[in-house]
């Protein structure tokens, strides 16, 4: 009976981690590349519309 216990506490204990992860690095560096990728877009279109 006290296994079960120990492990559904366990169980909960890792479902609660979850919600108190930062994201804020992960969030930004998605955003960098996202405008990088925007920016070399953007670029290859100039690119293109000048040599037209």
């Amino acid at each position: 009976m006290t296994q079960e216990k120990e492990k559904k506490s366990v169980e909960k204990q890792g479902k609660d981690n979850h919600s108190h992860l930062n994201l804020k690095g992960t969030f930004m560096m998605v955003m960098a590349l996202g405008g990088l990728m925007l920016l070399s877009w953007f670029g290859a279109f100039i690119l293109f519309m000048e040599r037209m």
